[in-house]
This record gives structure tokens, sequence and C-alpha cells, in this order.
């Protein structure tokens, strides 16, 4: 992420334009349809949320750890980070529920910018069938993943001839890797996927991993959502539009690791801020900016294990730090917050 410029990032919050198309109004509540009397149910559950899924949800992959994250942003915000020379400097967000949604830009930015470079990038660009202002930008379990809609004939053909070779191909997905840049593809109806080894602690098999995203895609594998009854809620409760940042685990309460920060950074010292979410299991972040006076708005839904481990004092003592309004709603065994941030935040 070195190459990403911090004051692109925080352009998010004070620069004056319209980066998210349909986000220019303030969204009360979770804006998903949630159902907000629901009551905590055995093992923490909460009653029935009848919120819509992100649509990216089926491509979601199950697997074998209990910890998982996923950032999203839509890619006409993306491009337009990416492209802007004309930002200035402000200051570094502090604010956890302004912070992780600007950190998942930074991350998907590196994505792109890896994507740019490769020679995939004109297979993706000449199949790219997706409506304008439909793509999402998604990060999840090591994999960088395009959601629209492309040709995947197409792209199979085109990546054929760029030299990448065939790993694996089923009837409504394939998987390539190019072996001059170690980048490995899985392209499907509604996916462009792609990822690179890795080394180190967090080490994982790409192609493995490729092939997972793009195989529940195509709808081959069950997505982690209709695995997993909390994971679900999660994505119901929590608000899908602008920029998502969500950490989730299938235990009793996040470990140590799952909370460490240095799942990403970049070198500037921008990172993750996950402390204030201690005894949770769930955390859905989305952050979004106005079109009028750049003002932002983010929000945040927090699920427990049961009513009896919500501790909503920890939370108002580290989110919305920075807002001009911050509102926290304890509902059984989740807590809901919404803040509304000022044009000047990112000027000071």
């Amino acid at each position: 992420m070195t190459e990403f410029r911090r004051r692109s990032a925080l352009q998010l919050l004070g620069g004056g334009m319209a980066f998210l198309a349909g986000c220019s109004e303030t969204a009360d509540g979770n804006g998903n349809g949630t159902d907000d009397t629901g009551e905590s149910g055995s093992n923490g559950e909460t009653a029935s949320i009848e919120g819509d899924l992100p649509p990216y949800a089926s491509m979601l992959p199950t697997n074998d750890r209990s910890a998982y994250f996923y950032g999203a942003i839509d890619v006409e915000t993306m491009s337009t980070l990416l492209e802007d020379e004309g930002a200035e400097a402000g200051a570094e967000p502090t604010d956890p529920l302004v912070g992780n949604p600007v950190v998942v830009a930074l991350l998907c930015s590196f994505g792109l910018r890896q994507l740019g470079s490769s020679a995939g990038r004109r297979a993706y660009t000449d199949n790219n069938e997706t409506a304008d202002g439909e793509e999402q930008f998604v990060y999840a379990d090591g994999v960088y993943a395009l959601v629209g809609s492309y040709d995947r004939d197409g792209l199979a053909t085109a990546l054929e001839a760029a030299g990448y070779t065939a790993e694996s191909e089923a009837e409504a997905y394939a998987v390539y890797t190019d072996d001059e840049s170690d980048e490995v593809v899985g392209v499907s109806d509604d996916v462009y996927a792609y990822s690179y080894p890795n080394e180190g602690e967090s080490a994982f098999d790409p192609v493995d991993a490729v092939e997972r995203t793009v195989a529940t895609a195509a709808g081959d594998r069950t997505p982690k959502h209709e695995a997993d009854d909390g994971f679900d809620r999660l994505l119901r409760a929590g608000e899908n539009r602008g920029i998502t940042s969500c950490l989730y685990t299938d235990a009793d309460e996040f470990d140590a690791d799952s909370l460490s920060s240095d799942r990403a950074t970049d070198e500037d010292g921008l990172q993750f801020a996950f402390d204030a979410f201690e005894g949770a299991n769930g955390v859905h972040q989305q952050l979004a900016v106005a079109d009028i006076d750049a003002a932002a708005t983010a929000s945040a839904v927090v699920t427990y294990d049961s009513e009896d481990r919500v501790d909503e004092a920890r939370l108002e003592s580290s989110l919305g730090t920075e807002a001009e309004t911050v509102d926290f709603v304890t509902i059984g065994s989740r807590v809901e917050i919404d803040a509304e941030y000022s044009g000047e935040f990112a000027r000071e």
C-alpha cells in the first residue's frame, strides 16, 4: 500500500466531492429495513432481522478459520480516490468509526493498483459488462474481487491469449495462473477475482482461495452467510452502502489475534483499530460521504454472544469521538451506532 497517498483516503472526509452515488442523504438507522424490535434469544441470537444482504454476499466464501474479515467499496468511489490529484492533506482520523473504513479504502486501492499492473487488466476491461454505478470491489479471504457482470467466455479467451494457464475449470467458473507475475485469476459470470502468493504467518494458497471465491459466486459452494446464521444476521443488520468493514467470529468473542491491528496498514501509520470491540463477536461498519458539504455519516452494528456481554460503555468511550452527533442504541445482544461528521472534519 506504499504507493497510495494517505491524503486521497482522507479526501473521503473533506474534499467536497460526491464519491458515493446515492449516498448524499443521511440514512436513518441501518437503512436496510431492519426490524429494530428484535429481542435476544438463545446463544445471544437476535430475533429475525429482515434487512437486505449486500449484493456481493453470494460470493463471500466459507473457510476453515473462526475469524472472518472482509471490506467492500464501490468502484466509482475507488476510481475517484485513485485518480484525484487535488486533495489537500487532512488530519489522520483517530475515530475508529471513520478510520476502519478508510483503511478498507487503502486496502482495496492497493488491490486495484495490482490489477492495473497485470496482464489480466485488458481482459477484465474488455469483458466488463457491468452497468454504471453497480460494480463493487471486495476484499475477502485473501482475495480481491470485482463483483458485477462479465463475459466469462470472453475473459477466458483473453486470459489464455495473454499466456495465463488454466488451473481448474468448471461449468460456471475457471481459475488461471500467470507464471510471470504469480497472479491467480478466477472468473465467473458475476465475479472477476484475483490474488497473489503470500508469505509469512498469514500465508495461504491463492489458487485455493480464488477458486473458493468464484465457485461460491457460481453457486457451486455454500456462501458464508448461508452456512452461519450469526454472520447472516450481522450482514442484514448493517448498512451496506458506501465503504464497508466487517469483522466476525463464530466463537463467543473475538480472540486477541482477530483484534490485532496489523491485518492491514500503510507505512504512514493508518491501520485498523478494533480494541473497542473486545468481548464482541461481530462488527459491521459503514462510511458514506454527502455531496453537498462533504459531511460524512458512519454507522456500525456490534454483536455479542449474549445480552450480559454487551459493553456499551466501552463502545461509547472509543467510537464517535470526532463526530458532531453520535447515537448508541442497545437492542438485545447488539448495539447499533449512528454518527455524523461535519465537512470540516478532514481539514483540521
